[in-house]
């Protein structure tokens, strides 16, 4: 898109305030990882990448290791179609895990996803190797793959990302 998606507005609220206060409602901890002073929100940590230009798988290592807790969930600002109980759904499946993702006939959803902070090692490996596909690190590690047709048939936006301009004047 060419421009900060976190800090576009939608019904009033940029997306990154809009996808804390979604996840305030389920989630003890939040941490937003960024690069960028201007994503700070109401006072929550702002976590830097350790590793710089990893995309991000990046943002998600750096996360994960300064999380107290032991799973995460993982969203990108920009899916603001998902719904709270399709989170409840995957956070059901996340015992004896290293990742819970979603997938359907479009693709995999690592970006809206439950990781276990026990995937970082995996993760460092694929950063040092500098692979930074998500989908490649999933294939590497105890993933559950959640398939989630029945989500996308009852929301067919459930998984919408705003990701060029064109799709962000669709919804304001």
């Amino acid at each position: 898109m060419g421009i900060d998606k976190a800090l576009l507005e939608m019904e009033e609220k940029t997306l990154l305030y809009r996808a804390v206060k979604f996840c305030q409602t389920f989630c003890d901890e939040i941490l937003i990882s960024s690069n960028n002073p201007e994503h700070e929100v109401d006072g929550l940590r702002l976590i830097n990448d350790e590793i710089k230009d990893c995309g991000p798988m990046g943002g998600i290592y750096s996360s994960l290791k300064q999380s107290v807790n032991n799973w995460n969930f993982v969203l990108s600002v920009d899916a603001v179609f998902v719904e709270q109980e399709f989170i409840f759904e995957l956070k059901k499946e996340i015992e004896n895990f290293d990742a819970v993702i979603p997938f359907h006939k479009n693709g995999k959803e690592p970006l809206i996803a439950f990781y276990h902070r026990k995937i970082t090692a995996t993760m460092l490996q694929q950063i040092e190797k500098k692979n930074y596909r998500m989908t490649d690190l999933l294939e590497l590690t105890n993933t559950r793959w959640i398939n989630a047709e029945k989500w996308l048939d009852k929301n067919p936006r459930i998984f919408h990302n705003l990701n060029r301009s064109e799709d962000f004047e669709g919804v304001k």
